[in-house]
């Protein structure tokens, strides 16, 4: 089969889809506006949607709902309150006249496919079974508050891509690119056999081709904000008092020696954590080192963190455990049911009362001391009684996997941070700094320099985002509040923002409002150059034969369509794309190139298309564009959605 991806002919993608094509950038997409709000109104708009107004009531029990989710910050609980709002009122409505609609049973389809999904995932990365359930109960809560729009999505893309067709000229096209090779003869004459002085270029002709070939701004509607940075760092005095704090921590576990349950009480008091079981082969080298020379690696300073492991158990144990279980009301009674199965050599079917036998599974990795207490030295066919997650439980080992040394450690982690006499101190720097900064570019200027710091810039534009961060200020991090209080400041208004481990204070310098690219003079003046140059050479390149100054003769073979030049640099991409374009030898071309005007002809085409192939390369082009659609559909279609966005900082 042909590789199809060198064709440079624009595709003839065909959507029968009306009001799709305005719909799915929008809610994938993040193309808000923004502006300040006042908090205090009860009930105010926080945002619009096609003139329709988003109360307080509205946004914000749906914010909570994204906000009971702790794995999901600040920035995405915004996002997918907005997308779901601009889906509830926008999208939904749209769609459902499309004939795109969700029904209950396709949700319900989906839940059961999406925790199965989740429970296959925890069970192949070690996730206890008891753990499991309640983790993918935990998922779906979050993912159901979605599902409707993702399952409408899902079908809309699917819609899209329906509407995809290629024709057999396309795929023609696409064999011809990658099948044959031209073979020929050319002339070329530099434009700069032409002195630029010899060309007239007029104003007026400069003003008509910006406004025939204007673009439109990719920087349109940006903000420039300059700011100086105060970084929070921790003062000599904080790093000494973590160190004493640390140091002391670690004397009194040495002094606490066997005493496991004290040791752990001190490191969690510290602040540290009481672990899981893991392998010895998964800890770092320089505390697999400690371990084998005593029981507890440092404390030690590494990368602005002090850190220190204790050792609480070490065994061998199996990496995994099988085995038959079953329920109980309450413990007493599994206590009992397991004395009788012991009595009757672990049969569960001999039981006095006929009990439900489940099979299930555990790994000792991950699991906390607590829960491998009846594992770690269970033999083959050992039963005892148990707390399954807080369920009374009774059961028989069925196999053992691989033993393994584990271990159990109490872990201390503590980041060099400012302390609050430090953090107290530079927000009186900062305020001293905003005191003296006036509410212009230049005083901001002044007070810069004055207080020996850098006056730096970023630019803020609708482009202004990254999928991992959200939305930026130019290049710094999980800077949203910066890039959303931009779009709706004034020049010359300042405010202060915390963002990881610093303080910034911002001044909007200056607004583009400008919609298409500002005109480049140089550019435009350049490109007349070229379009002039070019009608004076090709009135004299009659035929390749023709007699013109400064024509450099040449010849060409095995060009392709997917070459940019003829070889060793001669000739440009336009040339080769003309070459590569013909369907019969010895006609004389005129092209008009990069630096060049040409003439050519194709003395010999070689290579073979077999037109038979035609319908089935037809397919896999067509599932590539299916699968493109599909897959970048919010990246390639334009938003019409008129939105505006009220939310201030604090009510995000």
């Amino acid at each position: 089969m042909a590789t199809l991806n060198t064709l440079r002919t624009k595709y003839g993608i065909v959507l029968s889809i009306v009001i799709a094509i305005v719909l799915l950038a929008f809610i994938l997409g993040d193309q808000l506006s923004y502006r300040g709000a006042n908090q205090e109104i009860v009930d105010e708009v926080v945002m619009t949607i096609n003139g329709d107004e988003i109360k307080q009531s509205e946004y914000y029990p749906l914010r909570e709902s994204y906000s009971q989710f702790q794995q999901m910050g600040e920035d995405a609980v915004a996002d997918m309150t907005a997308r779901t709002l601009l889906y509830n009122h926008y999208v939904a409505p749209a769609l459902k006249e499309a004939g795109v609609v969700v029904a209950p049973a396709e949700i319900d389809a989906y839940a059961a496919e999406f925790g199965q999904m989740m429970a296959n995932q925890l069970k192949q990365y070690g996730w206890p079974d008891d753990q499991i359930v309640p983790m993918v109960q935990n998922q779906w809560a979050m993912e159901s508050l979605t599902a409707e729009q993702n399952l409408a999505m899902e079908k809309f893309a699917q819609m899209l891509a329906k509407g995809v067709y290629v024709n057999r000229l396309e795929v023609e096209a696409e064999l011809r690119a990658e099948a044959l090779t031209f073979d020929g003869r050319y002339v070329a004459v530099p434009y700069s056999t032409i002195a630029n002085d010899a060309i007239e270029i007029s104003e007026e002709e400069v003003e008509a081709y910006y406004e025939a070939n204007r673009q439109e701004n990719p920087a349109y509607d940006s903000r420039i904000v300059r700011y100086v940075r105060f970084d929070i760092e921790p003062s000599e005095e904080d790093k000494a008092a973590l160190e004493a704090e640390v140091k002391a921590l670690d004397a009194k576990v040495k002094e606490l020696g066997a005493n496991t349950e004290a040791v752990k009480g001190a490191v969690r008091t510290a602040g540290g954590k009481v672990g899981t079981y893991k392998t010895f082969a998964s800890l770092a080298s320089a505390v697999a080192e400690a371990f084998e020379a005593g029981n507890s690696y440092g404390p030690e300073l590494a990368n602005d963190k002090w850190e220190a492991h204790y050792l609480l158990s070490d065994v061998t144990a199996p990496v995994s455990y099988d085995f038959e279980v079953a329920t109980f009301d309450n413990m007493a009674q599994a206590e009992a049911v397991a004395e009788e199965l012991k009595a009757n050599g672990g049969d569960f079917d001999k039981l006095s009362e006929a009990v439900d036998v489940a099979t299930d599974s555990r790994v000792l990795a991950n699991m906390t001391e607590a829960q491998a207490k009846n594992f770690v030295n269970a033999a083959e066919g050992a039963i005892f009684a148990f707390s399954d997650n807080g369920v009374p439980a009774v059961a028989k080992i069925t196999a053992l996997g691989e033993k393994q040394r584990f271990v159990l450690t109490a872990d201390v982690e503590k980041p060099v941070v400012a302390g609050e006499k430090t953090i107290r101190e530079l927000n009186h720097e900062v305020e001293a700094f905003e005191a003296a900064m006036g509410e212009d570019m230049e005083s901001f200027q002044a007070a810069s320099d004055a207080a020996g710091r850098t006056l730096a810039a970023v630019t803020v534009n609708r482009n202004s985002y990254n999928a991992q961060m959200g939305r930026m200020a130019g290049y710094i991090p999980n800077s949203r509040q910066m890039a959303l209080w931009a779009y709706g400041a004034e020049v010359g208004e300042a405010k202060r923002f915390s963002i990881d481990g610093a303080i910034y204070v911002a001044m909007i310098a200056s607004v583009d409002t400008n919609k298409y690219a500002p005109r480049n003079d140089m550019q435009i003046r350049q490109a007349l150059l070229v379009d002039k140059k070019y009608a004076q050479i090709a009135e004299q390149l009659t035929s390749i034969e023709a007699a013109v100054e400064g024509a450099e003769a040449g010849s060409f073979a095995g060009v392709k369509f997917s070459d940019n030049t003829l070889a060793e640099g001669k000739g440009d991409a336009k040339l080769v794309g003309a070459i590569a374009s013909q369907r019969e030898t010895g006609r004389e071309v005129k092209v008009k190139g990069n630096t060049a005007a040409y003439i050519f002809v194709v003395d010999a085409i070689n290579g073979d298309v077999d037109l038979a192939t035609v319908e089935t390369e037809r397919t896999p082009l067509l599932t590539q564009r299916e699968n493109m659609l599909m897959q970048n559909g919010s990246t390639i279609l334009a938003s019409k959605a008129e939105v505006e966005d009220f939310r201030a900082e604090g009510t995000m």
